[in-house]
């Protein structure tokens, strides 16, 4: 296994190399692929998206944030509570409006915090990369893992990803929580069945 840091580094190189308009093209082509998967799951109503950090050059999903309005489906979103490690779900709507905190990460103001996260059918998720077996590499903090812990093993948790799934196994540990799938320019890879 590759250590974790050296990984997370050539992975932040490698999307840092990506220019803006190819990451702009990238992320417009994971949006078709959310919608066409959400379209297979007609159960899902309640769907908790990340919003994009730009100094991090992720993914942009606004487009499918506005998407998934016009959609009719409920949208949630998070606040990362960095003094306690954990992250505050909020509720969104086509009228929230949206301030960087001091972390440059967009935030809803004012913030409709909602504790019955039970209703979250799906968390499209933020990554650095992920492996075949559904392990994730993010920042190195934790808060996902968190937080999967808390909305419990039913919900399905896609990963965004700008590559698709890499054959070397990312190093991982008992409190790592495995992503059920992963969806990448190309199209999408279901890595554990639910």
């Amino acid at each position: 296994m590759v250590a974790k840091e050296i990984l997370r580094n050539r992975l932040k190189n490698e999307r840092k190399a990506l220019g803006a308009e190819e990451r702009e093209q990238c992320s417009e082509m994971i949006t078709v692929h959310c919608l066409e998967y959400l379209k297979q799951l007609p159960q899902v109503k309640h769907v908790h998206l990340f919003l994009p950090i730009k100094r991090l050059q992720e993914i942009n999903t606004v487009p499918l944030l506005r998407r998934l309005f016009q959609l009719d489906y409920q949208v949630y979103s998070s606040i990362t509570v960095h003094s306690s490690r954990k992250m505050a779900t909020v509720r969104l709507t086509a009228e929230t409006v949206y301030v960087n905190d001091k972390m440059g990460i967009p935030v809803p103001v004012p913030a409709e915090f909602v504790t019955e996260t039970n209703l979250i059918d799906l968390v499209f998720v933020p990554l650095l990369g992920i492996d075949t077996s559904g392990n994730r590499l993010g920042y190195g903090l934790g808060f996902y893992d968190e937080y999967f812990k808390e909305l419990g093993s039913e919900v399905l948790k896609i990963g965004l990803s700008f590559k698709a799934p890499l054959e070397t196994e990312i190093p991982h540990e008992s409190h790592d929580v495995p992503l059920d799938g992963c969806i990448y320019p190309e199209g999408m890879v279901v890595l554990n069945k639910k």
